[in-house]
């Protein structure tokens, strides 16, 4: 069979790629070893669903997410209620350990789609350049990047724990605060009330009319005492004309 001029020309420049002993063709803009990724989307790199965007702080947020001020007003409200309604839209935000939600999810990091990903069919075949063998990695190295990423790790947990103890005390500071006005409202409503005023009412005139009844009592008791001495000393005038 005569092959045409084309195609004997493509077989002497194909370099090994799409010949009979490969299971798979490769595109010269795909990089060896790897394929076409199927969900990749020039117009949509970040793979985000209908309805979402990119906000200014490069987390994912929703397209009718408020800006400005009603962005701000919507922020404090849902800061408010542990984001009970997530009125900005823009998902949990940071928890307290100061991370965002997951990446790829709303609030959280895009992640940027590739257009090429590693072809599981060629994984290791010898016969193809995009063989790939795994990487000899020395244990020297290895354990120099446990040690570095336990050492960040450590850091890391030890300033998120400073950080989750300092909102504690802030949080107990301002729920004694909101505690003491709370009992300073009460108080003030108790006294307002007419069971309040008129037990104050009544308690401001046993106290007014205790100095009285302790001045009479004083008199009372100076009274009987200039009575006793009268009759001790009429008792003793009696003794002394009366008696021999």
């Amino acid at each position: 069979m005569v092959l045409p001029i084309g195609g004997l020309l493509n077989n002497l420049l194909d370099m090994g790629y799409g010949s009979s002993n490969q299971t798979t063709t490769q595109n010269s803009n795909v990089p060896v070893g790897y394929t076409v990724n199927p969900d990749y989307d020039p117009n949509n790199p970040y793979g985000l669903e209908e309805g979402y965007r990119i906000g200014p702080q490069g987390t994912i947020i929703r397209e009718t997410a408020p800006r400005h001020l009603p962005r701000i007003i919507a922020g404090g409200i849902d800061k408010i209620t542990g984001n009970a309604w997530d009125l900005d839209q823009r998902g949990e935000g940071r928890n307290r350990w100061g991370d965002l939600p997951d990446e790829g999810s709303l609030g959280g990091k895009p992640v940027k789609q590739t257009p090429y990903i590693v072809d599981p069919d060629n994984i290791g075949n010898a016969n193809l350049n995009s063989g790939s063998p795994v990487p000899n990695m020395s244990l020297g190295q290895y354990y120099k990047n446990v040690l570095v990423q336990d050492a960040y790790t450590s850091f890391r947990d030890r300033h998120n724990m400073n950080r989750a103890l300092s909102d504690a005390a802030g949080y107990m500071k301002d729920a004694n605060y909101y505690g003491y006005e709370l009992d300073k409202a009460q108080l003030a409503d108790y006294i307002a009330s007419p069971l309040g005023a008129s037990r104050l009412r009544t308690e401001a005139a046993q106290q007014a009319a205790i100095p009285r009844f302790a001045k009479a009592a004083v008199i009372e008791a100076r009274a009987k005492s200039q009575e006793a001495a009268n009759e001790f000393g009429q008792a003793g005038l009696k003794r002394t004309y009366f008696t021999t």
